[in-house]
């Protein structure tokens, strides 16, 4: 299927794939993909002279592209005043989780749409995506409670092994690096949920602490978790201590977790971790935290107590479930305490909230919404990447052996041997697609501060400016773009009501 797009009169036609749209709710919509068919983003070579503009709306366009010349016309609606000079932190990239429920719901497609769904996010066509995040054993999106090691009293880990969908997830992963443009810039991270319940204090999946006694045998069960991926031809990237340490404290805690205070997984990692890894040849890049954001700066903080921890740390991970209840300034206080270390989203996820009642909404835009607008509150606080959680999910959101159920951008549809894009999959697109590893965050100057519109700029190594924008509005805006540095060109475009949109040129 094609179609021309003309926004405005100043604009080229250009063609390209669509969106085959299905309604799933009054005035929602999602976009089917199958084993021949899935749409793709056109990229055409950016001119010197021109600008392009990527748009997708609540009425239903996706990334759809249109083209236009600079002009020397006066400034009209919203002006934006872009210094490509400035530059703050370095963008590290996107990506998302390769979860048990993941992968088991791949595998219920045909081979070619499984190819399919793997290259809409990581294929030249596809999202762009560099990071996996691999969990360490189950997590709730497991359709069981395991470790890889379950025999209580196994202190030598003779029983160790992983599992049927270990096998799956390397099967995916493999097919992902042959598929990038660069298999090299896949970065692949990981973290444990828990320790198998004999080691810890509770004997429970759910919480508890690691016992004292079984910190040199849970590293050594880490160590055997890189020794299978690298014989499986899996090389691990980074990882954090812990998959959110704070759940563990919880007895009510309803899926697996482990209790981590700062100071003793500081130790852990330097006395125990650290040291057994590194005496096997594996130097991962380690973050730490990787819980919310509102544990910020003091969980870090009393960690960095431990020098030789604040020295082993080079990142710090953060999760979205929060984000709405604590301001992002404990972002920037993070990064002014630590401008050393950079911050990486590592989780989120839409339908989270346990008093939501309807956790799984398909097609819904205020969903894709919460996305983008996080997306660009994070990346203006020095945060340098964000990372999705599970990349396909079934219609109800698992599987989950704990019922937390959550929205995914992909959800797979294998009675029809077929896979819907959500609009929170273009919601994260309309970044990662566009903003490549070593881009640089850049400044702005708002002239007009449209309470609708949010924004965010970036410069890309091949000098690029990127500006990702949102009108949550219901009415279009003019906007004008102009350079610091250039007084010969203006850039002037629209923003549809209810939309996301991305502006490239050249500087």
């Amino acid at each position: 299927m094609l179609h021309a797009v003309i926004l405005f009169a100043a604009f080229v036609a250009v063609e390209s794939y669509t969106c085959v749209q299905r309604s799933v709710r009054p005035d929602a919509i999602v976009c089917v993909c199958n084993s021949t068919y899935c749409d793709t983003i056109d990229e055409p070579i950016l001119q010197a002279n021109q600008f392009q503009l990527y748009t997708s709306t609540k009425s239903g366009q996706r990334l759809q592209l249109t083209i236009a010349n600079f002009s020397n016309e006066s400034a009209n609606g919203t002006l934006l005043i872009v210094d490509s000079k400035k530059k703050y932190q370095k963008i590290h990239g996107f990506g998302g989780a390769l979860t048990d429920a993941a992968a088991l719901n791949i595998r219920t497609l045909s081979n070619a749409t499984q190819r399919k769904l793997l290259e809409t996010y990581f294929g030249a066509d596809g999202l762009g995506y560099t990071y996996v995040r691999i969990p360490i054993a189950g997590t709730d999106f497991s359709t069981r409670p395991y470790t890889y090691d379950d025999t209580p009293g196994d202190t030598t880990l003779t029983n160790f092994s992983l599992v049927e969908e270990d096998d799956y997830k390397i099967e995916y992963i493999k097919q992902i690096k042959s598929i990038m443009p660069d298999p090299e810039s896949l970065r692949i991270f990981t973290t444990s949920w828990s320790a198998p319940p004999w080691m810890k204090t509770s004997n429970k999946m759910t919480w508890g602490f690691l016992k004292r006694s079984y910190y040199r045998v849970y590293a050594n069960y880490i160590k055997k978790f890189f020794d299978a991926y690298k014989e499986r031809g899996v090389e691990i990237w980074g990882m954090t201590p812990g998959n959110e340490p704070l759940d563990g404290f919880q007895p009510l805690s309803r899926f697996n977790a482990m209790a981590w205070k700062p100071q003793t997984v500081a130790f852990w990692s330097t006395h125990y971790l650290a040291p057994t890894l590194s005496k096997a040849g594996y130097n991962p890049v380690y973050m730490a935290l990787d819980d919310q954001r509102f544990e910020l700066p003091w969980y870090v903080a009393e960690m960095f107590k431990d020098e030789n921890a604040k020295k082993l740390f080079d990142g710090i991970a953060i999760h979205w479930y929060a984000d709405l209840f604590f301001s992002p300034s404990i972002l920037t206080q993070t990064h002014d305490k630590f401008p050393d270390k950079f911050m990486l989203m590592t989780e989120a996820s839409t339908g989270s909230n346990p008093l939501n009642r309807r956790r799984v909404v398909l097609g819904s835009w205020t969903e894709a919404e919460q996305y983008i607008l996080d997306i660009i509150e994070n990346l203006s606080h020095w945060v340098s990447g964000w990372i999705d959680w599970n990349i396909a999910l079934d219609k109800n959101g698992g599987p989950n052996w704990a019922q937390n159920f959550v929205n995914s951008p992909i959800f797979v549809m294998p009675e029809n041997d077929e896979f819907y894009k959500q609009p929170m999959y273009y919601a994260i697109s309309h970044f990662s697609k566009f903003v490549p590893r070593n881009s640089h965050r850049i400044s702005f100057t708002d002239f007009n501060n449209n309470k609708d519109v949010k924004k965010i700029a970036f410069l890309t190594p091949d000098q690029r400016v990127i500006i990702v924008f949102i009108n949550k509005g219901d009415k279009l805006v003019d906007i004008t773009v102009k350079d610091k540095y250039t007084d010969n060109f203006t850039i002037t475009a629209q923003l549809p009501g209810k939309s996301f949109s991305t502006l490239q040129y050249f500087v």
